[in-house]
């Protein structure tokens, strides 16, 4: 593997044009989760549904450029995995397998990411062979759009050359189709809200805004109907300076309450921090990075166990917090439920209730309990 790329994928934490990358690990770390004990977590229940589709964890596979950088197999290897995983595969626009030969191997659903291209024909063509092609959703992606920072290029000498196949372009007869060297700035940078409605006009695949960072814009996501989010800063690859994913959910999961599904990427690199992710109100995570570590390693069977790792550490995690059902995670996993709301009888009664509730104690101790305040 080149220097340059064996950088970006394994070693570049805290380096220099690197601050959003970093600080989206470091925010992860710094959200503590609180243990709790004597709860029966024999069973523990990871299942979870995304746009009304049942996955075997709360983790997915993120759409992630050109799998092929870490192995030969690239996207096949990956969506194959995930596949064994029970879980679903985002597929990048900029993949170097085809929309199709992707479906071809895949065993689970599969999402297309979708850049929207200043040749709206070509973004139309994509969007119908996705959808053609039996994939689940699309995400549109916005967080990047005309703007793209290269000093993290220009500092390591990192270029994607030979490896951006761009394999999704092929065949298609358009004049002045995006190449390796201007595929981003082919994007359309005049992207607004009402391009969406243009957007369903072409596809029936429910829509995923993927890149909001900010409640004001989860809102319009709401309102303009759209069916989830995802909370990402594209990696730490766009504005240099934000907070970390992990700090903006909670407030992104607030202003849009349970309009639409909240997901999350950026940092999580261990079953905790899902679990952390799920405390501060994402449904589920996107992991990205892990893909290539994967792919590095062993390719289809290093993705699979990079995937059964986060498996194990969620499923311990549950059990030291007192949790047995990730459906049923709240922010007092991760922070100081606080005071009662009310206090006397009335306020131990709503804290019984809320143990009920999250599975600490049982209806019949509940009972118990009650008849013993009254």
């Amino acid at each position: 593997m080149p220097q340059a790329l064996f950088d970006r994928l394994f070693g570049d934490l805290g380096a220099p044009d690197w601050i959003t990358n970093t600080t989206n690990v470091q925010a992860m770390s710094e959200v503590k989760l609180r243990p709790r004990i004597l709860v029966d977590v024999t069973q523990r229940d990871m299942t979870t549904t995304v746009l009304g589709e049942e996955i075997s964890m709360p983790v997915m596979l993120a759409p992630t450029g050109t799998h092929q950088r870490a192995h030969p197999m690239g996207e096949l290897a990956s969506t194959r995995a995930a596949g064994d995983a029970g879980t679903i595969l985002g597929l990048s626009t900029a993949s170097s397998y085809s929309i199709e030969e992707v479906a071809e191997v895949a065993t689970n659903s599969l999402w297309f990411q979708l850049y929207f291209f200043e040749n709206r024909e070509l973004t139309e063509i994509l969007v119908r062979r996705a959808e053609q092609a039996g994939y689940k959703a699309m995400m549109l992606t916005v967080d990047n759009l005309g703007a793209n920072s290269r000093e993290r290029e220009y500092r390591y000498a990192y270029t994607l050359d030979q490896e951006r196949t761009l394999k999704n372009f092929e065949g298609i007869e358009l004049p002045n189709l995006p190449t390796r060297e201007n595929f981003a700035e082919s994007f359309e940078s005049g992207l607004n809200w009402s391009d969406l409605e243009w957007l369903r006009s072409i596809t029936s695949m429910p829509l995923v805004i993927k890149g909001v960072q900010t409640a004001e814009d989860a809102r319009l996501c709401a309102e303009y109907g759209c069916e989830a989010l995802v909370v990402s800063n594209h990696g730490g690859h766009a504005l240099q300076g934000t907070e970390g994913t992990i700090e903006m959910l909670p407030k992104i999961a607030d202003a849009v309450g349970d309009r639409l599904e909240v997901y999350v990427d950026g940092g999580v690199r261990k079953g905790a921090d899902v679990l952390k992710a799920l405390a501060l109100g994402a449904r589920a995570v996107f992991v990205g990075r892990p893909i290539f570590w994967g792919l590095s390693v062993n390719g289809e069977a290093g993705v699979r166990n990079c995937l059964e790792i986060l498996r194990t550490e969620l499923s311990v995690a549950m059990g030291l917090c007192g949790v047995t059902d990730v459906k049923r995670v709240d922010s007092s996993v991760a922070q100081d439920p606080g005071p009662d709301s009310a206090g006397g009888v009335v306020g131990e009664l709503e804290r019984l209730a809320r143990l009920l509730d999250q599975g600490y104690i049982t209806l019949e101790e509940f009972e118990s309990l009650k008849g013993r305040l009254l």
